[in-house]
């Protein structure tokens, strides 16, 4: 059986208007992707939101290397949360965490 490869996704949430929390953009997120893909795509993704800045938009998305594409897809489509129109940047995908710290830093 082959292990489940994990890949990192360094991204810019843009938005206009008040902060958004994390439990509301992780709520956008899965609610997205079962839009688009379903529920059996959903629960094989491996969704998880590591980290996120809300004031400065910045975090790390957590998924499998075999959904990555369209987690990205799904978080793209992504336009408004919470009455707070938005728009979602990928900056960086990685193996490994350690392989976006330089990034992480650089964008905070």
């Amino acid at each position: 059986m082959r292990k489940n490869r994990r890949r990192y996704l360094l991204f810019h949430l843009h938005r206009e208007g008040k902060p958004v929390n994390e439990k509301h953009l992780t709520t956008a997120l899965w609610m997205s992707v079962l839009s688009l893909y379903g529920e059996v795509h959903a629960a094989g993704s491996r969704l998880y939101l590591l980290d996120f800045d809300e004031e400065t938009g910045v975090g790390v998305l957590q998924c499998s290397a075999d959904s990555l594409q369209q987690i990205i897809t799904a978080a793209v489509v992504i336009g408004m949360i919470e009455d707070t129109p938005v728009s979602f940047e990928p900056k960086r995908t990685s193996g490994t965490i350690k392989g976006l710290n330089h990034e992480i830093s650089r964008h905070a």
